[in-house]
């Protein structure tokens, strides 16, 4: 019976691991790899999250189970992994069910359709920009540029703005890049031409 009841707790701890894990993957830029390793899941859990393979509801770690500084000073370095404050996660307050804490599952379905407005509008950002802004896996945007998305048929474009899977300002900086890039690589191609 104790047995039992421990692996129960384990489940549950789990559970609420992979909820802060899909809060993390919709609100940050931490890296898959950074995420895995804080929430004590594995890399394939973490996209199966991010690719909405592993559905959970999200609940927000800030502050209490993670502090804001901790996660800046991740993103900026990609080596470092964020720390979870509480030791004991089974003490966590009974606020999952606070709306603050919780992301709208319909956003992480909607990460394919984003990923097809940026390939059809935008074809020269590569994938891993695309995967950066929209925060999901390379694995996931090149199945929806090649067609092989195992929802391809239901995939339509929406604007990942409007979707506020991003921010205008992030996008709008991506294309400038990919455009300069372009521009770059099309000089290069006329000078070799004209040897």
């Amino acid at each position: 019976m104790l047995m039992k009841s421990s692996k129960n707790n384990n489940d549950k701890n789990k559970q609420f691991l992979m909820q802060i894990a899909g809060w993390l993957v919709d609100n940050t830029s931490l890296t898959f790899d950074q995420i895995a390793q804080c929430c004590r899941l594995t890399l394939e859990e973490v996209q199966g999250i991010a690719d909405g393979e592993i559905e959970v509801e999200n609940y927000n770690p800030v502050p209490g189970i993670m502090s804001d500084d901790d996660i800046d000073n991740c993103h900026n370095n990609p080596n470092k992994v964020p720390s979870l404050i509480v030791k004991n996660i089974k003490k966590r307050s009974k606020v999952i069910g606070n709306a603050l804490g919780l992301v709208s599952m319909a956003r992480r379905r909607d990460k394919p359709d984003a990923i097809y407005y940026l390939i059809k509008k935008f074809p020269s950002l590569d994938n891993n920009v695309i995967a950066k802004l929209i925060s999901t896996t390379n694995y996931t945007v090149e199945q929806v540029r090649n067609g092989t998305h195992h929802n391809m048929q239901n995939i339509k474009p929406q604007d990942p703005v409007l979707l506020r899977l991003c921010s205008q300002e992030s996008l709008d900086t991506e294309v400038e890049k990919a455009k300069v890039e372009e521009e770059k690589q099309e000089r290069l191609r006329n000078i070799k031409d004209s040897y």
